[in-house]
Order: C-alpha cells, then sequence, then structure tokens
C-alpha cells in the first residue's frame, strides 16, 4: 500500500495512484474583514431535488456542495482535487484498493459526528438508487465495495483499475445516515431529500420555495472554519428564467451574480457595468443532441446531413469570439483531441448527398429543437439550425421548455427530442467524463445522453480505456474512439463556450474551477462594499 498525505498535487493522472493534493487554495493576502453579507443569484434554471444520490446538472451540483462535504473537494484551474473529509489515503500498487483516513472534527448539521459508516452508508445508497452520479461509480464499485474499517477508515475495493477514481470521489457526497435512515420509507428517502438536507457543508437551508427561491444560511461554526478573508452570511438563489431579467438585476444591483449569459450581454455587463466575467477557458462542451434511438434523426444519413448543412461559424458567433469550434466530443483545448479527425463543417453539397442515402431524400419532414427556456443562445443555435434545414427541405419547430420539463422527457427515447442543445457533463477533466458519460450505451437516456447513442465496439474502447493507467495507450484508445462517435454523427460538435457567469465587483474570493458546480462555490465568496 501507498500511503498519502500532505503531498502536493502533480496532475490529475499523475496522482491518481501515487499522490494526494493537500494544498490549501485560498490566496495568501491580507484583507480587512467585513461583516458577512447575503449574496443574491439570479438563476436562469431551477432545482429539482438537493438529494445527492438523485441530482446531478450545474445548479444541483453547486447546490450539493453548499449543503454536503464530500472527501476531497475540486477546486482551482485546471482543476485539482484537495482532502476534505479526508486527510489522507492509502492505495494498493494494483489500483484498485483505496483506504481514506477521515477528520475526526467533522460535524454534520445536528451535531453528530461524521464517521466511516457515514460514508459506506452514502455509497450503497447512491448505487442502489442508480442516479444521479451513480453513472460515475456504475462498473467501478457496487454497493459492497466499500467497507468502515473503524470509525475513521473507510476502505474502497475496485471491481478494476479506474485511472480517474480520485477525481470522482468528490462527487459522492457524504449524507448522515442516521437521519436519512429515519426518512427512507419505501424509496431510500429519495422523497424526504429531494427537500431536505441531511449534510455536514458549510451552508443550511433557510427558505424554499420551489421554482421561485432557494435561501441558504452559513453554518457560523462549520467544523473546517472559513477563509481567512471572510464569508458570506448566506446567499440566495432566485429563479429568473429571462435573461433580460437577470441583467437587469445585475444593472440595477439587485443581485451579486448571474447565470447562462449570452457573450453580448456579458461583454455589455463587463464594459458598460464593470462586471467581472471569467475569462479562462471552460472545460466543457456545447453540443446540439440528435435522438439516435427514433425518429428521422436515427437515421445515420440524416444526421450526417444535417452535420454538413449546420452553420458552425454563426454558432461561433453566438459567443461573440469567446468560445473555440470543436473538433469532436471533447473540449477544445483538451490535450486528449485527435486532430486528426475530418469533422464536419459547412457544406450543403454533401449534405444534399447523405440526405439523397436516406428513406427521404428530398426532405419534407419536421423536427422538434427543445431548448431551455430564457437561454438566449440555446435559442439562436434553434434559429441557425431552423435557417440551414430549411434548405434542405426539412422544418424546424423550436420549442422552449424548462429545464426540469426537458429531463423528463429523456426518460424515453419516443419523447427525447430530436434536437436538443445541451453543455456536457464537466465532472472531471478527464475524457471519461465526456465520453463515457455521453456515449456509452449504460448512460442512454440519461441528461448527458438524451439521444440513446449505443455502439457496441465504443462501449468497448470506453471500458478499456477507463481501465488503463498508461497513458499512451489510453490515447490511443480515446483517439479511435473519437473517430467512431464523429463517423456516427451522433450530435453536432458545436463549440467549447466560455464560463456563462457574471459577477458583480464587490464579489470577492473568486477562484475559478470549470468543475460543474465548483464554478460557483459559495463557500470561498464575501461580499465588499
Amino acid at each position: 500500500m501507498k500511503k498519502v498525505f500532505l503531498l502536493p498535487c502533480l496532475g490529475i493522472l499523475i496522482i491518481l495512484f501515487f499522490s494526494g493534493c493537500v494544498t490549501n487554495p485560498q490566496k495568501e493576502e491580507t484583507v480587512t474583514r467585513t461583516e458577512p453579507e447575503i449574496l443574491v443569484m439570479g438563476s436562469a434554471v431551477d432545482i429539482y431535488t438537493i438529494d445527492p444520490a438523485v441530482g446531478f446538472d450545474e445548479a444541483i451540483s453547486s447546490t450539493l456542495k453548499s449543503l454536503y462535504d464530500s472527501l476531497y473537494r475540486h477546486v482551482d484551474d485546471p482543476p485539482r482535487v484537495i482532502p476534505w473529509l479526508a486527510e489522507g489515503f492509502d492505495v494498493s500498487e494494483d489500483g484498485r484498493e483505496w483506504i481514506f483516513y477521515l477528520r475526526k472534527d467533522a460535524k454534520f448539521h445536528d451535531g453528530s459526528p461524521v464517521t466511516a459508516e457515514d460514508v459506506v452508508y452514502s455509497a450503497k445508497r447512491l448505487m442502489r438508487i442508480g442516479k444521479g452520479a451513480a453513472s460515475l461509480f456504475k462498473g467501478i464499485i457496487d454497493e459492497n465495495s466499500v467497507v468502515a474499517v473503524d470509525n475513521y477508515t473507510v476502505k474502497f475495493v475496485l471491481s478494476k483499475p479506474f485511472a480517474p477514481f480520485l477525481d470522482i470521489i468528490p462527487w459522492l457526497f457524504v449524507v448522515n445516515s442516521k437521519l436519512v435512515k429515519a426518512h427512507e420509507g419505501n424509496d431510500y428517502g429519495q422523497t424526504w431529500l429531494e427537500t431536505h438536507e441531511a449534510g455536514s457543508g458549510p451552508f443550511t437551508i433557510k427558505k424554499w420555495v420551489p421554482g421561485e427561491v432557494y435561501e441558504f444560511e452559513a453554518v457560523k461554526d462549520y467544523w473546517r472554519g472559513w477563509p481567512d478573508e471572510g464569508r458570506l452570511a448566506g446567499y440566495v438563489r432566485k429563479v429568473m428564467r429571462e435573461a433580460s431579467e437577470r441583467k437587469k438585476a445585475l444593472e440595477k444591483g439587485e443581485i451579486h451574480l448571474a447565470d447562462w449569459m449570452s457573450a453580448e450581454d456579458q461583454l455589455v455587463l463587463r464594459d458598460v457595468n464593470g462586471m467581472v466575467l471569467t475569462d479562462e477557458s471552460a472545460i466543457n462542451t456545447y453540443e446540439i443532441k440528435m435522438n439516435n434511438k427514433k425518429g428521422y434523426t436515427s437515421n445515420i444519413h440524416v444526421r450526417k446531413a444535417i452535420s454538413y448543412a449546420f452553420d458552425y461559424e454563426a454558432l461561433e458567433n453566438i459567443w461573440a469570439g469567446r468560445a473555440k469550434l470543436l473538433r469532436g466530443p471533447l473540449p477544445a483545448g483538451s490535450e486528449w483531441v485527435n486532430r486528426n479527425l475530418n469533422v464536419y463543417r459547412l457544406d450543403l453539397e454533401k449534405a444534399r448527398e447523405e440526405l439523397s442515402k436516406s428513406p427521404w431524400p428530398n426532405g419534407g419532414f419536421e423536427l422538434d429543437y427543445v431548448y431551455v427556456t430564457g437561454l438566449e443562445e440555446e435559442r439562436q443555435t434553434g434559429l441557425i439550425l431552423k435557417d440551414q434545414l430549411s434548405k434542405l427541405n426539412i422544418t424546424v419547430n423550436i420549442i422552449p421548455m424548462s429545464w426540469t420539463d426537458a429531463v423528463a422527457l429523456f426518460a424515453n427515447p419516443d419523447t427525447s427530442p430530436d434536437l436538443f442543445p445541451l453543455y456536457s457533463s464537466s465532472a472531471y477533466p478527464d475524457p471519461d467524463n465526456y465520453l463515457w458519460s455521453a456515449y456509452h450505451s449504460s448512460q442512454a437516456g440519461k441528461w448527458t445522453n438524451p439521444g440513446y447513442y449505443e455502439n457496441p465496439e465504443l462501449d468497448l474502447l470506453l471500458e478499456e480505456a477507463r481501465g488503463r493507467i498508461d497513458i499512451e495507450k489510453r490515447k490511443e484508445l480515446y483517439n479511435r474512439a473519437q473517430e467512431i462517435i464523429v463517423e456516427d454523427a451522433v450530435n453536432i460538435f458545436g463549440v467549447s463556450p466560455p464560463d456563462f457567469h457574471v459577477w458583480s465587483p464587490k464579489v470577492k474570493g473568486l477562484d475559478y474551477c470549470p468543475v460543474q458546480g465548483s464554478d460557483e462555490d459559495f463557500y470561498w465568496l464575501r461580499i465588499e462594499e
């Protein structure tokens, strides 16, 4: 076993089996501490659950990181992991057995200690329910893979080596097992945890009005303590579906933070109002998912026709030059991108040629493009599709819908939209995050794979790649995987967009981390007038 405590982080792939990161990400600077204030956020999307074994999108992830703690936590850019509930770990030479040592001072909100049994229960519950972040652990652990060695030592026995294991550990949020068991009912507590919390995190729930407003209060005596520079008294998450409403609220000083702002609005708010943008490149992708299982887009020639008919330059312009065109399914800046891919670009002659190979050579059919209400870039994407596909005699119906309702459609291939714009899951920066969650058949019907894409050859490649430690072999496997995905024209591969938040200059403590939910990690923030 290799014992790991207090070692510097050397990079995600290097640390997987031989090191642990513990460097404190707080900047060492002297700042006059101010009285804690309330941060108010305007959000385009609602929170449909706060059960850490169920929810797994941007807004929910951010909320879970406020209410719950995990063994390790993502920080910084490029992303790295630091100990949180754990103070270190041992790992076997074959990478299959991991032993984590818990801090003894961590407390749940009811005052009870966080123990190894709570970690075990949280892992078992996650895998039994099989939703949300369980997709990251599926095939790597099961409900019997995690055991308590003693009160503050927990062991994970992996079914096989998994290269990014330490990087997915932050997604195992630890719940108060006694509290959840008291409300377990017949669904492992899912009904109760939809609107209640059982965590040890830096914030607790103060007010909960679904679809309207969510208020959180800071735990003054949070077991881990707070940044020396100061903290928030709490924060408010207001649901503001229209971008114009969020923009106006920022300009008037009614909110300190807004999400899902268009590039044009971002630049205006920065240049005219002095707001703060994040210029670091994001690690997510923006694609238009196509239903590969049902309807017209289940035909590969229709998908290729759409891919060639799409105007990629127009898509790039939506972000006012701040986005980068994708070359396949991975983020544009990723070192794992296969640079030899024959990517799709606007070519109407090729589009018509592909359509002629389908059962509908002259078009004459309709496609539904569903997008999230209030996300302007998604609406504009629909307009590009509508205009371009009309040249193939294909009608595009642009349908706005709430994120919650859209997710419900994904549950069935018969109702999943023909076309749906989607930001990829940036749960961790390894290629496994993007390719497994969006293209492995086990993820069909999840929000990351609403198009129900399945390919047995690709499945085998992805399964082998995630278990390999050798980087060069992993690159070889992932290069082939990217070739298959592009050849199958699974999606319209769009752009790597910039971060979508706009911050008031009064918000301090920003330390951008592009991992999903960590880009609005309220633990580090404070308000200075």
